[in-house]
């Protein structure tokens, strides 16, 4: 287990320029983080990308507080083979549109179903309708929005939330976000044995959080290379 954390205020700027959401951003940081590690590695990039499963909430507002979960899932594409950072994030945002509008959160949630009241086969054949037999996702990432103000536990502040997702078998990488009173905490679980280098995803995670950054930081280092100042 591994953990990163940014600012959500700066997670919130940085997705304002190009348009997109806070999920997006998610999204985004993860793909870069898993390009660097398949690079660290000398693997080859995945012509195809690398196939993430998103847990979608689609509880209406006014059954906010009820029991249960009401979930479907999103299988999204990471762009792990694009190279330039604002590229991969856009091509994260398009990607992520067209499945809000699309029918794969009809078939996400009907692979919930059937994998809580059917036999293990019925979710393996809606999976292979729905991906032509290929692997169904190749890790989760998972996004929460927490609570914004400090919690307390008997007079003592709750400094830090590490969020955790289980792996699903078979695999190696599983990553949890959670929003906590101002920062967003990557966690990210891992097979120690599969994955000994996950510094170097989360050494990912941050440079690709730079890079969305830099065009806002190149602007201020011109101005002051040309002796202005604002």
């Amino acid at each position: 287990f591994a953990s990163a954390s940014f600012a959500l205020a700066d997670v919130k700027a940085t997705k304002k320029r190009p348009g997109g959401t806070v999920n997006d951003v998610v999204l985004a940081l993860c793909a870069g983080g898993l390009r660097q590690l398949l690079l660290s590695r000398g693997e080859a990039l995945p012509e195809r990308d690398l196939r993430a499963q998103v847990p979608v909430n689609i509880r209406a507002g006014e059954q906010e507080h009820a029991l249960g979960n009401e979930l479907t899932s999103l299988f999204v594409e990471l762009p792990v083979s694009e190279g330039d950072p604002i590229e991969r994030y856009r091509r994260v945002v398009e990607r992520a549109e067209q499945l809000k509008v699309g029918s794969q959160r009809a078939g996400g949630k009907a692979i919930i179903d059937l994998a809580d009241m059917g036999p293990p086969l019925a979710g393996a054949l809606v999976a292979r309708s729905m991906f032509g037999g290929t692997r169904m996702f190749n890790l989760t990432i998972t996004n929460v929005p927490g609570p914004q103000e400090q919690l307390y536990a008997l007079g003592a502040p709750l400094v830090e939330i590490l969020p955790l997702v289980p792996l699903f078998a078979g695999h190696t990488v599983g990553i949890a976000v959670v929003s906590y009173a101002g920062q967003m905490i990557f966690g990210l679980n891992v097979d120690s044995a599969a994955a000994p280098d996950v510094g170097v995803l989360v050494e990912g995670i941050e440079r690709s959080f730079s890079e969305l950054q830099a065009p806002k930081r190149t602007s201020v280092r011109k101005a002051h290379a040309g002796g202005v100042r604002r």
